[in-house]
Parts: C-alpha cells; sequence; structure tokens
C-alpha cells in the first residue's frame, strides 16, 4: 500500500497536480523504507507551489533523520533554494556552504566510476552464471522423480532407491547454498549501483551548490541596493 501512495504521488507530482502528490506522499510514515523518500518528493512538491516553508519543515526532518544518506546532498541544496527564495541569503549560502565541504570534488570521480563499473561487470556475470547453475540444480532435482515402492522390493531396487534419495539431499543442499549465494551476490550488485548513482549525484549537486551560493551572494548585495 505504501508503494502505491508513492507511485502515486509521483504521477500527481508529474502531473504538476503538486497538492494531490503531497497528501500521498504524506501517507508514507516514518516505518517505511520509502519515507526518506517521500519526504523529498514531498519537499520539491512544496518548492514547486512556492510554499517555502512548509519545504524547509520536511527537509529539517528529512535531514535530522537521514543525514549522511543518498538523499543528503540533494536535501541541502532544496533547503538552500528554499532559503534563497525567502530572502534569507546567509541560510542558504550555508546550506550550499556545507555540500561543498563535506562532499569531495569530481577529482578522480571518473575513475572511480569506470572502476565501479568494472567490479559491477565482474559482479553481474558471475550472477548470471550462479542463476543458470541454480536452474540445472533444480531441473535434475524435478527430474529426480521418487521410485514408488510398495511391499517387498528386489535388493538393487531397494539399493537404488536409496541411492536417488541421497542424491536427491544432495541436490537440495547444493541449490540451498547456490540461492544462498545468488541472494548475496544480488544484494551487493545493489549496494554497489546505489554507491555509483550516489558518486555520480554528487557532482551534480556540487556544482549547483556553488553556482547557489555565487547567486545567494549576488542577490543579497541586490538586496542592500535596493535599500
Amino acid at each position: 500500500m505504501m508503494e502505491t501512495h508513492l507511485t502515486l504521488g509521483y504521477i500527481y507530482y508529474e502531473l504538476n497536480y503538486y497538492r494531490e502528490a503531497i497528501s500521498h506522499f504524506r501517507q508514507i510514515t516514518a516505518d517505511q523504507e520509502d519515507h526518506p523518500q517521500s519526504l523529498l518528493a514531498a519537499s520539491w512538491a512544496a518548492i514547486k507551489m512556492k510554499d517555502y516553508q512548509a519545504a524547509i519543515t520536511t527537509l529539517n526532518t528529512l535531514i535530522g533523520a537521514f543525514e549522511g544518506t543518498e538523499y543528503s546532498e540533494e536535501a541541502h541544496f532544496l533547503l538552500g533554494q528554499a532559503y534563497l527564495e525567502l530572502g534569507f541569503f546567509d541560510f542558504a549560502t550555508a546550506e550550499y556552504d556545507y555540500i561543498v565541504q563535506n562532499y569531495p570534488e569530481s577529482n578522480g570521480v571518473a575513475e572511480r566510476v569506470d572502476e565501479i563499473n568494472t567490479r559491477l561487470l565482474q559482479q553481474e556475470a558471475a550472477v548470471e552464471k550462479m542463476k543458470i547453475n541454480l536452474l540445472l540444480l533444480e531441473s535434475k532435482l524435478i527430474d529426480m522423480i521418487p521410485l514408488q515402492t510398495e511391499g517387498k522390493v528386489p535388493k538393487y531396487i531397494e539399493e537404488e532407491r536409496m541411492r536417488l534419495n541421497v542424491k536427491r539431499e544432495t541436490l537440495f543442499e547444493s541449490i540451498v547454498v547456490e540461492r544462498d549465494n545468488f541472494e548475496r551476490f544480488s544484494a551487493t550488485i545493489q549496494t554497489m549501483r546505489k554507491m555509483l548513482e550516489r558518486i555520480e549525484s554528487r557532482r551534480h549537486w556540487r556544482a549547483y551548490a556553488e553556482y547557489g551560493k555565487t547567486r545567494a551572494f549576488f542577490m543579497k548585495g541586490l538586496s542592500g541596493i535596493e535599500r
């Protein structure tokens, strides 16, 4: 149900029905995995509505609970934007400074991205091999139909039945191990993909923050001239 609210929220957001989008995002509670994502999306919707105070409140909640996660850079940038629109230029500059100071420059990022991509390709190839092996093992297990024996049977049939039972148990144990490895490697790939997305996004948010900081200084100076 929570995933439905997140999806509907994004649909309403894309259709520019920001109030309806926020109402769905707010249905995702703090104990849900998608909660930080819903807070960020609700902040974007509030900014689109020019409700900067609501955006600031939501973003502070997000930063307070999920600082240091993949949502941090974007949250600090949006918070700077909201402060900028309200004319709180020093607060906006502080948010942009936070991004510039706490997140690395783009130097060496391209090499790191290439390195992670290479590792991902290797991991994905290994997972694909495990998947094929797992399917083969499961097929073998299905093909091993237990011998139906009733009453007294010749010794060689009883021995064959016992041999197949042992083989079937061994296959089952192999499947359990392979499935465990498959799930573990799949989880590793997902973690690496998120790491890659986070590294790449940092280049953009840092550049945006540097631009936002320049804009805040300009607007602050402009407001002083107007007064």
